[in-house]
């Protein structure tokens, strides 16, 4: 049992990357041996994602290239796709193991019982034995109850379901104490935690702010509606909370978001970006902007991009619109053609580019709060509270701690300083 060799390969969003964290783990904790997934293993687990038709063929060619490197593995597939296409992945030759999201945490017993093998009771659950890092997601929320027309996740992902406070103070106190200083709140709908309880984000966040040697909090993504006046206080006045919040816009068409079914319109999006500016000092904000989406004009694409500058995005995520099998939107009318979807992204990418550059130029000469995560070369880099990536001269012995940093210069969307002044 020992001596097995175990390799994962993770796409999509940071909740899959926090699973499968938990599921290393869990693996790492009954003596399995985590290798790269280009190496030779054991057994091959595959988290996937089902977002957009692309993540699917990507989660199908990862599954095709683990039964490659080891045709005698185990091949294990888990995630979104998992739920949402579980006989498309069956007809794939050499898949083992077809496990849901809400089988994750089961996957050591589930892989052992398929091996024949037995394993401590201790790791029936999967994560005992997590990593550690400086910077760690932690799951608080699964779920998600909007079904945006173009989306396949509530499908796949289920009810609303948020973790015990308890429980989320107890890992987080745990990360901390082996190092971490800035954990990042994920979940698949983050704004919702708690609903339907007792308590809510707001409430969390109060309690997670009174850990002893916790440096700062992120928030993975939240939406425009569900920033609550006690989060933005909680940020202005916390010192802990990141100046950074990332906000889906989608569209920055009415007619497209009613299509979508997003629940606000663009006016709507501007006015409460520009008061949660007002109101934040440094404030970052990202986006995720879909185009391509069926019947969307030219002046629709066009309302996007004007609002994309308006609002003064720091970074953007840019989607080409892809048919999800299961959504209202597969159906629409109007389809737009790959090559219209690829010059609006290039169009949109390049807008995000000068925004990242722009807003990077403010904080030339300025301070900065800097997460040192690591040495390149001759510079320590880390991430801003506002997401920004900064490199720096300086000892390694602050790699892992917060600093701040003098920035002196600038390279496109990067910036460059010193620590000491």
């Amino acid at each position: 049992m020992g001596n097995m060799r175990f390799s994962i390969h993770t796409l999509g969003c940071k909740v899959n990357q926090y699973e499968s964290e938990r599921i290393v783990g869990g693996l790492k904790g009954i003596g399995w041996e985590h290798v790269d997934f280009a190496s030779s293993a054991d057994i091959y687990i595959i988290n996937t994602c089902t977002v957009t038709a692309v993540a699917n063929h990507k989660s199908r060619q990862s599954i095709r290239r683990a039964v490659k490197h080891n045709p005698e593995a185990l091949v294990v597939v888990t995630g979104c796709y998992a739920d949402s296409d579980r006989e498309e992945i069956a007809k794939i030759d050499g898949v083992s193991l077809i496990l849901s999201n809400k089988d994750k945490d089961e996957l050591p017993r589930r892989v052992a019982d398929k091996l024949g093998i037995d394993i401590p009771n201790s790791a029936d659950r999967a994560g005992a034995h997590r990593p550690l890092h400086t910077r760690s997601l932690v799951k608080v929320q699964d779920g998600c109850n909007n079904f945006c027309s173009y989306c396949i996740v509530p499908y796949a992902r289920g009810d609303l379901w948020s973790r015990p406070e308890g429980e989320v103070i107890s890992e987080v106190s745990r990360l901390v104490a082996g190092g971490t200083q800035e954990v990042v709140l994920t979940g698949i709908h983050l704004g919702l935690y708690g609903a339907g309880g007792s308590t809510d984000l707001g409430s969390l966040l109060t309690r997670l702010i009174d850990i002893r040697g916790l440096g700062r909090i992120r928030l993975s993504s939240i939406e425009l509606n569900e920033v609550s006046p006690a989060i933005v206080e909680l940020i202005v006045e916390s010192g802990k909370i990141c100046n950074h919040l990332h906000i889906p816009l989608q569209s920055g068409s009415n007619d497209v978001l009613a299509r979508m079914n997003r629940h606000y319109t663009a006016e709507a999006f501007v006015e409460r970006t520009a008061e949660l500016k007002r109101r934040i000092p440094n404030l970052a904000l990202t986006t995720d902007v879909i185009v391509g989406f069926p019947a969307e004009t030219e002046r629709d694409f066009e309302s996007s991009a004007r609002l994309i500058e308006t609002v003064g995005f720091s970074k953007l995520h840019v989607f080409k619109f892809s048919p999800r099998k299961g959504t209202p939107a597969a159906g629409f009318s109007d389809q737009i053609s790959n090559d219209v979807k690829d010059a609006r992204s290039a169009a949109l990418l390049g807008i995000g580019a000068t925004l990242a550059e722009q807003f990077a130029t403010n904080y030339v000469g300025k301070d900065l709060s800097v997460l040192v995560e690591r040495r390149q070369g001759n510079y320590l880099s880390g991430i801003s509270d506002n997401y920004i990536r900064v490199y720096f001269e300086g000892p390694d012995d602050i790699i892992g701690t917060i600093t701040t940093v003098r920035v002196t210069g600038q390279e496109q969307a990067m910036l460059y300083g010193k620590t000491g002044e």
